[in-house]
């Protein structure tokens, strides 16, 4: 293991990039790879969660697949439930 990594119960929650917006104004978002290790799922899961609108829909700005940083923290703790109850099955 690198010295700069840690295992994964005690990896640090990715910092939201910062994006302007197309009608102005600027935004705190997680992108698809942070919304996965947020999550501590594949991107399989994720879809499927999108799929039965079991986590917030993200946005598209300038073509870049995001989640807003307030939306998606508010949303975290049910959807990992979720996630550890289909692993359980």
């Amino acid at each position: 293991m690198a010295p700069d990594s840690t295992p994964d119960s005690t990896q640090k929650a990715p910092t939201p990039r910062t994006i302007r917006l197309p009608l102005g104004g600027e935004a705190l978002v997680f992108t698809r790879e942070m919304v996965t290790v947020l999550l501590r799922c594949s991107h399989g899961e994720l879809g499927r969660l999108l799929q039965r609108k079991m986590f917030v829909l993200p946005i598209r700005v300038d073509g870049l697949i995001c989640w807003f940083q307030d939306e998606t923290m508010t949303a975290l703790p049910q959807a990992i439930r979720t996630l550890e109850r289909w692993r359980n099955r």
